[in-house]
């Protein structure tokens, strides 16, 4: 798995939809920040995995218009406790490692990295999801792997110091670009283990 090819995958995504894809996440942020200051952050981060469904959804050849239908994915009806349940409690479980020691924590952030990909995946196929069922699964598929999403993560590093020079509005281009590296590194990592549809 070549980080230059995730990287081109994610540019050929965005060619074209490049002013969409800064949209959905500079409203996404702004939508995440309001309603985390009455919900403790909990709204917020629905939002967050919101967006973050619709970078999978265009790794999967599939396209979104409705900036909002996109950001507020995570509030549909199958998805909604899913989303709620494993938000919250991916944020308990690495703030609770974060307590103890830094590097724990940061090593568990990339343990339940995958965990929204995998929610998105598990409730289209039409899966009842256990609340730490995506969590457990990440956990799964990240062994082995953390280290190479992080090397991911660290080639990132040259464009975050250029995207904060221009105050910070470099940042508007490189989410989305990072947003959509991500989920084609989940692609090709997973493959379609969670989108199997239940037999009937």
């Amino acid at each position: 798995m070549k980080r230059s090819e995730l990287k081109a995958n994610a540019r050929e995504q965005l060619r074209g939809n490049w002013l969409w894809a800064v949209g959905l996440c500079l409203v996404g942020a702004i939508m995440a920040s309001l309603t985390s200051s009455f919900s403790i952050g909990i709204l917020g981060g629905m939002v967050l995995y919101g967006v973050t469904y619709t970078f999978l959804a265009w790794a999967d050849g599939k396209k979104i218009e409705n900036i909002f239908s996109a950001m507020f994915s995570g509030f549909t009806s199958r998805k909604f406790l899913p989303t709620l349940l494993t938000s919250l409690l991916v944020d308990i479980f690495i703030s609770l490692w974060t307590i103890l020691l830094i590097i724990p924590g940061i090593v568990k952030g990339y343990s339940y990295s995958m965990a929204p990909y995998i929610v998105k995946d598990l409730a289209e196929a039409g899966k009842d999801i256990a609340p730490t069922e995506a969590i457990n699964k990440s956990r799964k598929l990240m062994d082995g792997h953390k280290g190479e999403l992080f090397l991911l993560d660290l080639s990132f590093i040259g464009w975050a110091i250029l995207a904060t020079i221009p105050l910070g509005l470099g940042w508007l281009w490189l989410t989305p670009y990072y947003q959509a590296t991500k989920a084609n590194y989940y692609r090709q990592l997973a493959g379609d283990q969670f989108k199997k549809t239940i037999e009937a």
